[in-house]
């Protein structure tokens, strides 16, 4: 059963003949894999790193900002015809099936998100790459930088007049071209060690989230996943997206129902104009437990039945084509879009 998100999100990208090159560290090695199949890489947790937007063969737009402790999990295709169960839905295939996730679940999405130590690379990375941070490190050093050539021209002159006050301005300016590197390094190093204490509260505290709430978190984040990709790329100017950190998790009962707010920052990239833009967001999403059960799909061609009124389903609908009777949903959580939109 193919994925109504991926295959709107291909089609899309066929459409308006844009390919995505994707990066992954895996080990000590760079692999690669390509929206329009030209290269697949396997790819066993791997870490993205890099994203190039081609629209019709032309470099476009890239990206190189990615969370750390997102891993990413493409099954590799060695055995292709030995039997393989789904780790997260239980369905039962051949490899070759699997090679592009669970045709059911979309199982490809796997996160590692244990208490590690953050604030290392992406976060530094994400504050001194920083279009402000650059900016007022620059200020910051021009003022420092004209404080010590009016001290130095003051007390080394004789006189200070109009040329010495020109003096101070041009020796300020080569003086702050010279220390802006070690002042935006130094400044860095300040900036960091709070984000890392901060960063390292944080994932302590998702961590005791899930052991609070007994929630399956590999399952929830496949769940959430399917969720967000059909709601963004059902947007027709949304190309791609990649959440960059997960803030946090709360839950809460609402008439009986379980709910769980995800804090999130994330990336979405969009197609203008033949120009390829992304801003970054700090998103809710609000998933709720699915009470009415789920779909049982099997491996191979289901034949199924409604309930109600025995008529054969599409179970990618929301209800019967014939008496419009709700079909149960796939997902075990699923997004409140009424609260997200």
């Amino acid at each position: 059963m193919p994925l109504i998100s991926d295959n709107y999100h291909k089609e899309k990208l066929k459409k308006y003949n844009i390919n995505i090159k994707t990066k992954y560290i895996v080990g000590n090695n760079i692999l690669e894999r390509n929206t329009n199949e030209e290269k697949n890489d396997d790819i066993t947790s791997g870490i993205r790193c890099e994203k190039k937007y081609y629209v019709n063969n032309v470099l476009k737009h890239v990206e190189k900002l990615f969370d750390s402790r997102i891993e990413y999990t493409f099954i590799s295709p060695k055995q292709i015809d030995d039997d393989y169960e789904c780790p997260n839905c239980g369905m039962v295939s051949k490899l070759r099936n699997f090679i592009d996730g669970c045709p059911y679940c979309n199982t490809y999405y796997n996160i590692d998100y244990s208490d590690k130590d953050l604030g290392g690379k992406y976060h530094y990375d994400h504050v001194i790459h920083s279009n402000i941070y650059r900016f007022i490190t620059a200020i910051i050093d021009l003022i420092i930088s004209l404080i010590i050539s009016y001290f130095f021209i003051k007390y080394t002159s004789r006189t200070f007049n109009n040329i010495d006050i020109l003096k101070v301005l041009v020796y300020g300016i080569i003086l702050s071209l010279i220390l802006y590197y070690l002042f935006y390094t130094i400044d860095a190093y300040i900036v960091i060690g709070p984000i890392k204490k901060y960063k390292e509260r944080q994932n302590k505290e998702q961590i005791l989230f899930w052991e609070r709430t007994k929630i399956n978190k590999k399952a929830f984040f496949n769940n959430l996943n399917y969720e967000i990709r059909k709601y963004y790329y059902e947007k027709p100017d949304v190309i791609d997206y990649d959440i960059l950190d997960y803030e946090k998790f709360s839950d809460y009962v609402v008439n009986s129902k379980q709910y769980v707010d995800v804090h999130a920052q994330v990336r979405i990239v969009y197609y203008h104009n033949n120009k390829i833009v992304s801003k970054i967001k700090h998103e809710t999403y609000t998933m709720y437990k699915n009470v009415n059960g789920t779909m049982k799909v099997q491996d191979g061609v289901n034949i199924i039945m409604c309930h109600n009124c025995g008529a054969s389903l599409d179970i990618n609908k929301a209800e019967c084509d014939y008496c419009h009777t709700k079909i149960k949903y796939l997902q075990e959580w699923i997004l409140d879009k009424k609260k997200d939109e």
